[in-house]
């Protein structure tokens, strides 16, 4: 199926760069798969309109019905391309370079970690704890974290924003930071037309082991699920600490490439 596209009459432009051209295919898919499910709710909204009139008109059903059932089929297949594209980049095992970063992101599930606490939006997360909120100049309430880790970070559908340039490595929503005052480590869904979203990554760490951490992470914030990644080397950190240990290993493939593979194992 994914050779069919490659080569089919509406494949991708390909180039002499073949790591390129399959992170090109794999965003346009994403993006393709993106539309795709903006139809389907569109032509379900028109459908449970025109089904709700009190002399629904036949033709308008069977239109919004037809409308649905393309939406979809174009949502499956798309969906089932990309799943194709993604086992075959993992199955090649590349040793470095993009194709490497990309079959270590595509492994991680971007379902929340069992340990993320998760709050509906920002707002809610500073009401919990006033310690975690500051003032602008305007007087507008808003995070007082050191949000100095990237603004940049990547979670699997959270990345198709279909206003957004087509490019392999699609820019991510979500914005790493560090509360001093309450010593957490925390993620934020900002973005356009997004719900803000707070995952609350981790707990007690210092200023010296949360920059220990995140700035190990840094480096790998363009990876495809990059957030999960970060949310899994948070949590080791975490154990690492309840083992005993004072400051957990720093050194980009330690403790974030261990959070990886307690990720997949899952």
């Amino acid at each position: 199926m994914l050779a069919q596209h490659l080569l089919g009459e509406k494949a991708p432009r390909l180039t002499a760069e073949a790591a390129d051209d399959l992170l090109m295919t794999d965003a346009a898919l994403r993006a393709d798969a993106a539309d795709a499910l903006e139809r389907v709710d569109s032509a379900e909204r028109r459908l449970t309109a025109t089904r709700s009139n009190t002399t629904p008109d036949s033709r308008a059903v069977e239109d919004a019905v037809r409308e649905h059932d393309e939406a979809v089929r174009r949502l499956e297949q798309a969906r089932a391309l990309i799943d194709d594209l993604r086992r075959f980049v993992v199955d090649l095992d590349a040793p470095d370079g993009a194709l490497r970063a990309a079959a270590q992101g595509w492994r991680l599930s971007p379902a929340v970690p069992a340990q993320v606490t998760v709050f509906d939006d920002e707002a809610l997360f500073l009401t919990v704890d006033a310690r975690r909120a500051t003032t602008t100049g305007l007087g507008v309430f808003t995070t007082a974290g050191v949000e100095e880790w990237g603004w940049a970070w990547r979670r699997d559908d959270d990345d198709d924003d279909l206003s957004a340039p087509l490019q392999p490595d699609r820019c991510g929503r979500w914005v790493l930071g560090y509360l001093p005052a309450t010593e957490e480590i925390y993620a934020v869904l900002r973005g356009a037309g997004v719900p803000s979203q707070v995952w609350l990554l981790g707990r007690g760490f210092d200023a010296d082991t949360a920059h220990a951490v995140l700035d190990d992470l840094a480096p790998r914030m363009a990876w495809p699920n990059s957030l999960i990644a970060a949310a899994g080397a948070v949590h080791a950190a975490v154990l690492w600490r309840s083992h005993g240990h004072v400051r957990p290993a720093t050194s980009t493939g330690s403790i974030v490439e261990a959070s990886t593979d307690e990720d997949t194992r899952r």
